[in-house]
C-alpha cells in the first residue's frame, strides 16, 4: 500500500511540473522555410504555428543572426539558451552544447523582443538543421514570483537545405559595405 501511495505521488509531481512548461514546434506537413532579399539583407524565415518565427538574417558588415520572436507579449524571461534536438523522426538523443542567446529589443514600436544567437552559434545552428536536427530555444519564463514556466520553441529541419542554398547565393552575391582605400 505504502508503495502504491509513493509510486502515485510521484507520478502527481511529474505531472504537475511538466503542466508549467510549454512547447511550441512546426508540424513537418506545415513546416516551409521563406527566404526574402534585398542587396545588403538576407532573411530566411519560419513560421511557428501558436508562437511566432524564426530567422536566419545576415545583414551586409554583420554576423549571421539565429533568432525567435513571439507575435505576443511574454512575461520577463530570466534566462535562455539554444540547444539542439534531434528531428522528431530520429530515435535517438543527440548530447549537444547549449549555445548563448540573448534578449534582442524590438526593431520597431510594434514588435516584440526576441531571442537571439550570433555568429558562431548562429553559424552551428545552420549545420545543425543541415544534418537534420532542430535548433531548440529553451527559456524560463517568470509569470509571478511563484509561477515560473519553461518553454522550448523548435525549428524544423524540413524544407530547409533547398531553402539555405538559396539563402547561401544571397549571402554570396550581398553587396559589403567594406571601406577601400579609394575612400580614404
Amino acid at each position: 500500500m505504502k508503495r502504491n501511495i509513493c509510486l502515485i505521488s510521484i507520478c502527481l509531481i511529474l505531472t504537475s511540473l511538466n503542466s508549467n512548461a510549454d512547447y511550441y514546434d512546426v508540424p513537418m506537413l506545415e513546416a516551409n522555410w521563406v527566404l526574402s532579399k534585398t542587396k545588403s539583407v538576407c532573411l530566411l524565415t519560419q513560421d511557428i504555428p501558436h508562437y511566432g518565427k524564426a530567422e536566419f538574417v545576415h545583414q551586409s558588415g554583420s554576423a549571421l543572426r539565429f533568432s525567435i520572436q513571439e507575435y505576443r507579449v511574454r512575461p520577463t524571461i530570466i534566462k535562455a539558451n539554444l540547444a539542439i534536438a534531434p528531428a522528431q523522426w530520429m530515435h535517438h538523443d543527440a548530447s549537444f552544447d547549449k549555445h548563448l542567446v540573448y534578449l534582442d529589443p524590438p526593431e520597431k514600436i510594434k514588435d516584440f523582443s526576441r531571442l537571439s544567437a550570433y555568429g558562431d552559434a548562429a553559424e552551428t545552428m545552420v549545420d545543425a538543421l543541415l544534418q537534420g536536427h532542430s535548433p531548440t530555444f529553451i527559456y524560463l519564463s517568470a509569470i509571478s514570483d511563484l509561477d515560473m514556466r519553461e518553454i522550448r520553441v523548435a525549428v524544423s529541419p524540413v524544407k530547409f537545405q533547398i531553402a539555405y542554398d538559396e539563402f547561401l547565393k544571397c549571402r554570396k552575391n550581398m553587396v559589403h559595405s567594406r571601406a577601400t582605400p579609394e575612400n580614404f
